[in-house]
C-alpha cells in the first residue's frame, strides 16, 4: 500500500449516489447486481450475508462515456486465469 496527501481542488466531479455492482463468482460463472440507495458498508454487508459459499467482486458504477465500473473490493476470477 501507497500513501499520498492529497490536494481535493484537483476533483473535477463527484457523484453523490452512487450505484454498484456485486459479481458472485462460482468458479468463473457470475450472477451479478445491482444496488443503489446505500453507502459502500452497506452494500459489503449485504454481499458477505447473501454471498454463500460464492466469493465476489464490488464495483462502483461511473456513468461516463457509457458506463464504466471502477473495482472497489474482491478480484475476478476470470482475470486472473488470462494473466
Amino acid at each position: 500500500m501507497q500513501t499520498m496527501g492529497v490536494d481535493p481542488r484537483d476533483q473535477t466531479w463527484e457523484l453523490a449516489d452512487p450505484r454498484y455492482r456485486i459479481y458472485f463468482w462460482a468458479g468463473t460463472a457470475s450472477d451479478e447486481w445491482e444496488i443503489s440507495g446505500a453507502d459502500v458498508q452497506d452494500v459489503l454487508a449485504w454481499a458477505e450475508a447473501n454471498r454463500g459459499d460464492r466469493t465476489y467482486t464490488l464495483y462502483a458504477c461511473v456513468p461516463q462515456d457509457g458506463l464504466g465500473l471502477v473495482r472497489l473490493a474482491g478480484e475476478d476470477p476470470n482475470e486472473l486465469r488470462s494473466g
